[in-house]
């Protein structure tokens, strides 16, 4: 048997110049690697930005504002006559409160559910006395109110260039100025003035409608209690005191009026608005009026790479559908919402991390347009009941000398649910379940139920 030898081989060297072999190209294969990633995530970000961008000037294109400048000049200064708010936010400076004990008896006339006081008997005598003795108190406040309701134009007094941080003062103003009419249309209707009552509903409607050009999201969330109160007060009015035509059509013009505004889209165009600040710098954010998710230079990366864009696009799509959703029947919406805030959280980002308040607010309205509807199809019937004296059969008789349409329940689609009573009628929206139950009427005279 032979042995050959390769002379002058040493095969660990050889096992070393493969490896350095492989190891050049490995290197070589990850630098590549890196560039190619590097260049596609820089079109992703190139692309990102661009789409962003492109999507604010279509917004723009469209009439919106896109910057808080452009905002404050949307909200317009009134062009002629009186401005409201200066009625209103100076009815503020002239109202006396109460402490939170001494309020709470009030507050049961003028809300839904919990301890609310029965709008069908008379109200006990030392609730009467301390409404009164609040009234009495407040009667310059009220004066100025009803001074403010007169005026058709409104624009308060905020720089909405300020941004997210802008103050919002006057808010609550508005609504401790419907809540306090409230309380006098309540005190009006027990003491059967009728005339006093119409009145202050009205001037309760016209001061929420202060609110409808101002396009930011709490806005038509006040402007949606001050309907609720005003509903209130006027089931308890329609128990207490009997109302004569010019009244009833005086009131049921005032509801009407709030069909049509287009104050929740202008809400919408606005937060979105301000939306645009959170992803075109993040970084610039002030931490005292934003709960930022990461430090700042993480923020930096986050925008540097594009990322913060990606996010922007996301909330406009979403602000997009919240636009077309709530221009769609009222019924329609509640399905809609869901997809959407379901197609939202699947693509949550570091400040999209969780469901916005945009589908709280579009049931809240869906309530508003219930509130409403029964209100004015109540005014309707006890109107026919004053000029025929009976009760119309269904709310079909009320058309066309009462109601233009039946009205429609904003929950099913379904017309408003209508039915007589030992006592008298009921008109009632089936609700949020949609499930029929018969409007859980309480005892009453001959007034409806809302």
């Amino acid at each position: 048997m032979a042995v050959h030898r390769d002379e002058g081989i040493d095969l660990p060297d050889r096992d070393r110049c493969a490896r350095r072999r492989w190891t050049k190209w490995l290197w070589w294969a990850i630098v590549v690697s890196l560039l190619a990633g590097g260049l596609y995530f820089a079109s992703l970000r190139h692309h990102w930005r661009a789409e962003f961008h492109q999507r604010i000037e279509t917004i723009h294109a469209a009439g919106f504002p896109v910057t808080g400048q452009e905002l404050d000049a949307w909200y317009p200064w009134p062009q002629a006559g009186e401005n409201a708010a200066n009625w209103i936010t100076g009815a503020a400076t002239l109202q006396r409160k109460l402490d939170p004990e001494t309020w709470k008896p009030l507050e049961s006339l003028v809300g839904r559910g919990g301890e609310r006081q029965n709008p069908s008997a008379p109200l006990p005598g030392d609730l009467k006395e301390l409404l009164e003795r609040y009234v009495r108190d407040n009667a310059k406040a009220l004066e100025s109110l009803h001074e403010a309701a007169a005026i058709a134009e409104c624009r308060y007094p905020v720089d909405l260039s300020q941004g997210p941080s802008v103050l919002m003062t006057h808010i609550s103003d508005v609504h401790e100025g419907c809540r306090l009419l409230c309380l006098e249309a309540v005190l009006h209707a027990e003491n059967k003035d009728p005339n006093g009552t119409a009145r202050d509903i009205h001037a309760v409607l016209y001061v929420a409608r202060s609110l409808d050009r101002e396009p930011m999201m709490i806005s038509p969330l006040v402007r949606m209690a001050a309907a609720n109160v005003a509903t209130v007060a006027l089931e308890r009015a329609m128990n207490q005191t009997e109302f004569r035509e010019e009244q009833l059509e005086g009131l049921q013009k005032a509801f009407s009026d709030t069909r049509g505004t287009d104050g929740l889209l202008r809400a919408l165009a606005g937060t979105r608005c301000m939306g645009l600040i959170v992803y075109e710098r993040p970084q610039a954010l002030d931490r005292r009026d934003f709960d930022l998710p990461l430090p700042v230079p993480l923020l930096e990366a986050y925008d540097a790479l594009g990322l913060s864009a990606r996010e922007g696009i996301v909330f406009l799509d979403y602000m997009d559908e919240c636009v077309r959703i709530v221009q769609l029947p009222t019924f329609e919406r509640p399905a809609a919402i869901e997809a959407a805030e379901a197609h939202l959280r699947a693509r949550r980002g570091v400040f999209l991390r969780q469901s916005t308040y945009m589908a709280g607010l579009i049931r809240r309205e869906t309530h508003e347009v219930a509130w409403r509807e029964v209100a004015a199809t109540s005014l309707a019937v006890q109107r026919y009941d004053l000029a025929h004296g009976n009760l119309p059969e269904s709310p079909g008789q009320l058309v066309p000398d009462y109601l233009a349409a039946v009205p429609v329940d904003p929950f099913d689609g379904l017309p408003l649910r209508f039915k007589r009573t030992d006592r008298g009628f009921a008109v009632y929206s089936v609700g949020e379940d949609c499930k029929d139950d018969s409007g859980k009427e309480e005892p009453r005279k001959k007034q409806g139920e809302t």
